[in-house]
């Protein structure tokens, strides 16, 4: 019987490598051992190296689509060109709802002749950012109800509707009228802003004088930016633990004020204004914008030019009703096209230049009340006006100091802004604004004028005319040898010039400064030709 053995020995095939070679198994190991040696600063070569490789490349992406840069990535530069262009557009367009824009104007806040120093202030101070007003809320409401009643959903091959279908169409928690929290923020940014550019006069100044019209959002706007002001660091805070303005001047028709002007019949009584006559003259122009979204929409009944000139509010109102901080502009905003916004942003500014501003019977003459007051601070002297100013409150010095090197703070509104403005020769348009085109260049553009947290500043400077002159060898009475007033104006940080003769041959005119003596020359209208008669009868008796 032959037999075979099973069991593996070492001539078996399999196993002969294996028993020859004894030390295989440990070479295999040490095999692993240094190619995972090799491997591990592979790693920590790509660990190293790829963080450093995007950084570079972002950086060159980000010089190559900056001014500075050739622009070699085209379809790169063209999408952010486009979309820093829209983003323009859609500030400019905003009218007086636009947020605040910081601008490089601070140098101007510095700036000045050798031997000149900042001795006195008035800032005009617009409230910042808020709701929409009751009545702009329901046309707003009105329109949206419109699109929420729509037959189409979601639109198909128009990508800018399609947030539509998820967009709060109620406002559902928006506070018409008040300040939204970013509008308290940039109230006490202000603060901090103006306390930092002012703090050489501050430093010297008698005291700080404030007023406030008696609007809840302006009195709060002027509560955050007192917080500011003190250097408090900034927290949403209980009305009552906010500090207060030195004068509060009510609102009401019967009462005179120069911050909150509602006391001129006439203007009250326009209906409709020229503002809105004005604005409606460039509606054709929104034809095409208005049929696109009807037909698009569907919605029920048909958005009309009203509806749509509220629709492009939202855009605005939107992008600063969440958080405190500025994010980012609303998917509302894409409603329109660049040319369609252009004429959006042309109508808010024809209804106020039509209403309030130079092109207004009555902007300029409910702006000479508060010129009157500006004249009296620079002049250290009782206001002498027979306008609109409270008589009552300016009489007396513990509610309307007598100038000195103060700093004055008074908070209003836009419309009263623009009145100044208009009374002052400040912005000055060298022909009216045309109502039924868009001009290519627009001189008038409310969201660089009065955007939320407006700024308008009158600051009086005394130079010492022996850096620049020979000097007279006596000091006149009660003054000192060779000191000379000047009155510089800025608006929202930049300076601007009185279109007038007297303040243009100046002394320093080249610097933005008109002589005190000049700028009252140039203010004759408010101080001697306005006609109050347009606004008031016999019967009316002031406060």
């Amino acid at each position: 019987m032959i037999t075979t053995n099973d069991t593996p020995t070492a001539s078996t095939p399999l196993l002969l490598h294996a028993a020859q070679n004894p030390s295989h198994g440990s070479k295999v190991y040490i095999q692993r051992y240094r190619s995972g040696k090799r491997r591990y600063p592979l790693f920590l070569f790509r660990l190293v190296i790829t963080p450093m490789v995007l950084i570079t490349l972002v950086t060159l992406l980000a010089w190559d689509t900056s001014p500075l840069g050739h622009c070699y990535m085209k379809p790169i530069c063209r999408a952010l060109k486009d979309g820093n262009e829209m983003e323009e557009i859609w500030w400019r367009n905003q009218g007086p709802y636009a947020p605040y824009k910081e601008f490089d104007h601070s140098k101007n806040l510095e700036y000045l002749p050798r031997g000149c120093e900042i001795d006195q202030v008035t800032l005009l101070h617009r409230h910042t950012s808020r709701y929409p007003t009751p009545n702009a809320g329901r046309c707003m409401l009105g329109a949206l109800n419109k699109i929420r009643k729509r037959e189409v959903g979601v639109p198909r091959h128009h990508p800018e509707l399609s947030f539509i279908d998820k967009a709060d169409l109620e406002l559902k928690d928006w506070q018409f009228g008040g300040l939204t929290n970013q509008g308290r923020k940039a109230a006490w940014k202000s603060g901090v802003h103006i306390a930092t550019a002012y703090k050489s006069l501050l430093d010297k100044a008698v005291d700080v004088f404030t007023r406030s019209s008696e609007g809840e959002r302006v009195l709060e706007t002027s509560r955050y930016w007192l917080e500011g002001f003190r250097n408090h660091r900034f927290a949403i805070k209980k009305k009552s633990d906010l500090p207060k303005v030195d004068v509060i001047i009510p609102e009401e028709p019967t009462f005179n004020s120069t911050l909150s002007v509602h006391s001129c019949p006439a203007f009250e009584s326009l209906d409709p204004s020229p503002g809105s006559i004005a604005q409606s003259d460039l509606s054709p122009l929104l034809s095409s914008a208005i049929d696109r979204l009807n037909t698009a929409l569907r919605p029920r009944p048909k958005l009309d030019a009203d509806d749509v000139a509220c629709l492009a509010d939202m855009c605005g109102y939107d992008s600063q009703s969440r958080g405190t901080e500025w994010k980012r502009w609303s998917k509302w905003c894409g409603l329109f096209t660049k040319d369609e916004w252009e004429v959006l942003g042309h109508g808010k500014d024809l209804k106020r230049y039509y209403e309030v501003g130079q092109g207004s019977d009555y902007g300029p003459t409910m702006g000479a009340g508060y010129i009157n007051e500006i004249i009296a601070r620079l002049t250290d002297s009782a206001p002498q006006d027979n306008t609109c100013t409270n008589r009552t409150l300016d009489a007396d010095e513990d509610t309307f100091p007598r100038g000195g090197e103060r700093f004055f703070v008074d908070f209003g509104h836009d419309n009263e802004m623009l009145e100044v403005m208009a009374a002052a020769g400040v912005l000055k348009q060298s022909r009216p604004l045309t109502t039924t085109a868009v001009p290519a260049r627009r001189t008038f553009v409310l969201s660089e004028i009065v955007p939320f947290g407006a700024r308008l500043i009158f600051e009086r400077v005394s130079c010492d005319t022996g850096y620049w002159e020979p000097g007279s060898g006596t000091a006149p009475e009660g003054g000192k040898e060779g000191i000379k007033k000047y009155v510089r104006i800025l608006l929202n940080d930049k300076v601007q010039t009185v279109a007038h003769i007297a303040c243009e041959q100046s002394a320093f005119a080249e610097h933005g400064l008109c002589e005190v003596d000049a700028f009252v020359e140039s203010q004759q209208f408010a101080t001697t030709n306005v006609s109050w008669d347009i606004c008031y009868n016999s019967s009316h008796e002031e406060e």
